[in-house]
Parts: structure tokens; C-alpha cells; sequence
């Protein structure tokens, strides 16, 4: 037996629109593909990022004595086909490596736009803003 209330038929109702909306902007506004040729990052994010590489990454990194190098093939093979949010991921969680994950999300951004372009990338004229952009920026070979 099933007894129908005015208050359950407006909740069927709601979660009916709910679901129709969800799936129309998970249908509808499908994101678009990007990789690291596509100029995705800017020139005045890269240059914050260099300064904070300089004072915090480059002690380890630079030349690969005590973490990994972060730039030319061997880099770009290691991340390769991964999208840009993976190696931000990465990079929040562990690093740097006396005080991981006390690097603040616009310092993220920048170090990401800076590793772009000590990769061999041109810039673009807008470059990502928030870390959700990095999800659809796949990391490639620069050629």
C-alpha cells in the first residue's frame, strides 16, 4: 500500500529537477581538452612561480642532487599524459619536503605556471586562475 503526502510529492518533484539538472550540465557543458601547446598558463603567474621556485624548490631540485629534476624530458616523461591537477596534487601534498602541504593554493598555481614554462611553453594571454582549470591541461612532450 502506498500513501502519497503533499510533503512527498514535492520532494519527488524536487529531486526529479535536481537529477535533470545535474545530468543536463554533466551532458552539456563538457569541458574542453587542453594540453601544455596550448598556452594555458601567463607570463605574470610563471614569473611569481620562478621567485618562489628560487626560494624554496631549487635548493632540492635544481639539479636533481636531492629531489627529482623538474624540467626537460625526463620530467616531462615522468608526468607525461597526466593532466596538470595531478602534479599540483602532488606537488600540495608533498612538498615542500621540510613542510608539505603548507604551500598556499595561488603559490600552487604560480610554481605550475612557472614549471610550464622552464619546460619550453610559450605563455598564453589567460592563463589558468583556479586549481580546477589544471583538470583538463594534459602534460605532453614540448614536441
Amino acid at each position: 500500500m502506498h500513501i502519497e503526502t503533499p510533503g512527498s510529492t514535492l520532494i519527488a518533484q524536487a529531486l526529479v529537477i535536481v537529477v535533470v539538472l545535474a545530468t543536463g550540465a554533466a551532458f552539456g557543458q563538457e569541458a574542453r581538452v587542453r594540453t601544455l601547446r596550448d598556452g594555458v598558463y601567463s607570463e605574470a603567474r610563471a614569473s611569481s612561480g620562478k621567485r618562489l621556485y628560487d626560494a624554496q624548490c631549487a635548493g632540492c631540485h635544481e639539479d636533481g642532487s636531492m629531489g627529482p629534476g623538474l624540467k626537460g624530458d625526463d620530467f616531462l616523461a615522468t608526468w607525461e599524459n597526466k593532466t596538470l591537477r595531478v602534479l599540483y596534487t602532488r606537488t600540495q601534498e608533498t612538498m615542500p619536503a621540510d613542510a608539505p602541504g603548507t604551500l598556499q593554493e595561488q603559490e600552487l598555481l604560480d610554481l605550475m605556471a612557472y614549471l610550464v614554462r622552464a619546460n619550453g611553453f610559450a605563455p598564453g594571454t589567460t592563463g589558468f586562475s583556479t586549481p580546477g582549470d589544471l583538470d583538463t591541461i594534459t602534460i605532453v612532450r614540448s614536441k
